[in-house]
């Protein structure tokens, strides 16, 4: 089932009223000042229906032609689109609402996903301005099939305005994270298609090992 339909061409979201998505959106509105469990934080796309108040933001902000699509379902949470790089663009992102996340207690970070031959970054913010540094890493296509990447958090790199710095993400500013996203990592013209099922952050004590 469907619940929910956005892209960048919208400027806000299609919904699709359910009983389910409106306990969802209420739930949200009741949690939304919660912080992180000691040991975990899960957003889970699929059974709670996390990325409902997620946007998608293209290189149109920047004059291109990108366009990305995002469509939530049961078991994930669908990005799509295509990558142009007429005009200067050359990408599409898809992103949390801004929020302050102390995530310091966490050691690795696990995402369940699968995407075609188009590469995406999993991204992490704690400045609102874009031009400032923020951190990203690459996940690799997977040809349609699902898989879990585990990411040790002090391996993540720090990029500014797309290019790598040397630095890499520490404790300090895992404690000022206002915003995670997704965003198409390679600058060539084409489609893509990414599916999350969920991100989960684990400290030390708490992670555990997927057979996928």
């Amino acid at each position: 089932m469907l619940y929910l339909s956005f892209s960048s061409r919208t400027g806000s979201p299609r919904y699709v009223f359910t009983m389910k998505n409106i306990l969802i959106l209420f739930t949200l509105m009741m949690l939304s000042n919660t912080a992180p469990a000691q040991n975990s934080y899960m957003i889970d796309f699929g059974a709670e229906g996390d990325g409902i108040d997620w946007q998608i933001v293209d290189d149109g902000v920047m004059g291109g032609l990108s366009q990305g699509e995002g469509t939530l379902y049961d078991d994930y949470l669908q990005f799509q689109g295509f990558v142009s790089l007429e005009n200067n663009g050359g990408f599409s992102s898809m992103r949390s609402p801004y929020q302050a996340m102390d995530l310091s207690s966490f050691t690795t970070v696990e995402i369940r996903y699968k995407s075609t031959d188009y590469s995406v970054g999993f991204t992490l913010n704690k400045h609102r301005v874009w031009y400032l540094p923020n951190y990203k890493v690459n996940l690799k296509p997977t040809n349609g099939k699902w898989a879990v990447a585990t990411i040790k958090l002090t391996d993540i790199a720090q990029y500014q305005v797309g290019r790598p710095t040397g630095e890499y993400l520490d404790k300090e500013s895992l404690a000022q994270m206002i915003r995670l996203g997704f965003i198409t990592n390679e600058k060539r013209a084409g489609a893509f298609d990414f599916e999350v099922d969920y991100i989960r952050f684990l400290s030390s004590e708490n992670r555990v090992t997927s057979n996928e």
